[in-house]
């Protein structure tokens, strides 16, 4: 039996007339999922491409956001800072962390958090 023969002697396809037509509503149908799916990709799109602050812009912005504290609080928000750059706190700045009667002077830690947050990539 040849494939003409064959194809010959199947029965007609029994799908009801409207179900093979192609009408406004499957029009409006296939526009609504197309207008689905160009939400869901810019939504991702979006997700991926924002801008995210250099880590030098966030350790200026960390530091000029505690010039407002107590010096020993600001010595403590600095530590922490530099902590989250994965540095360690330098020996000079470490005794005004623990020694209320230690004199607090910011500035090595600030200069270690801008040396430490230039290093970083991202």
């Amino acid at each position: 039996m040849t494939p003409e023969e064959f194809v010959s002697r199947l029965a007609p396809v029994r799908v009801p007339e409207a179900f093979a037509r192609f009408g406004v509503q499957d029009a409006l149908a296939v526009v609504a999922l197309g207008l689905l799916a160009g939400v869901l990709l810019s939504l991702v799109l979006r997700a991926l491409t924002r801008p995210r602050p250099r880590a030098i812009h966030r350790a200026r912005a960390g530091i000029a956001a505690l010039q407002k504290l107590s010096p020993q609080d600001r010595m403590a928000g600095l530590a922490l800072l530099l902590r989250e750059l994965g540095e360690d706190v330098p020996a000079q700045a470490r005794d005004a962390l623990y020694d209320p009667a230690a004199p607090a002077d910011p500035a090595p830690l600030e200069a270690a958090i801008l040396v430490a947050a230039r290093r970083r990539v991202g």
